[in-house]
């Protein structure tokens, strides 16, 4: 989604209230925030980022109206017609997931990178949902065979 293919675009996600300190904070201090925290987990050399944007949406969770399902497919439909675009998680795939469900998104996205074929928009939608406690790698083949 960037027009150099040797660069990478990365969303970061802080959950605040409307007013709080993060929710006021200077965007460039966002953005250093960001850079930091990407650089303390090792997910990139703080010095590689070159630009950041800063996006404050006060309501981050889908509504789940009588409408929801045609909007939540009109915007699926769109963002599955670009082919480097793995959406995911709540807010990607436009639905209030718990976390495991939107860390196999991500998981699943990933492997798509790799070269795989899932369709992240699968997840959690069965009628009927169970906790069930498997290993970390039973619960990764798991969100891979949705």
């Amino acid at each position: 989604m960037v027009p150099d293919l040797r660069k990478t675009s990365v969303g970061m996600e802080y959950f605040c209230n409307v007013g709080d300190e993060l929710w006021t904070m200077a965007d460039e201090d966002l953005v250093e925030l960001a850079r930091q925290e990407l650089g303390a987990i090792g997910l990139t050399n703080t010095s590689d980022i070159e630009d950041g944007v800063v996006i404050r949406e006060p309501y981050a969770y889908p509504v789940y109206d009588a409408d929801y399902y045609d909007s939540r497919d009109a915007v699926q439909g769109y963002l599955k017609s670009f082919e480097n675009l793995q959406s995911v998680g709540r807010n990607g795939l436009h639905r209030y997931d718990n976390q495991d469900h939107a860390m196999i998104s991500a998981i699943l996205a990933v492997r798509n990178i790799l070269g795989e074929n899932h369709d992240v928009w699968s997840i959690n939608t069965e009628k009927q949902y169970h906790e069930v406690v498997l290993s970390s790698e039973a619960q990764v083949s798991a969100g891979a065979e949705l």
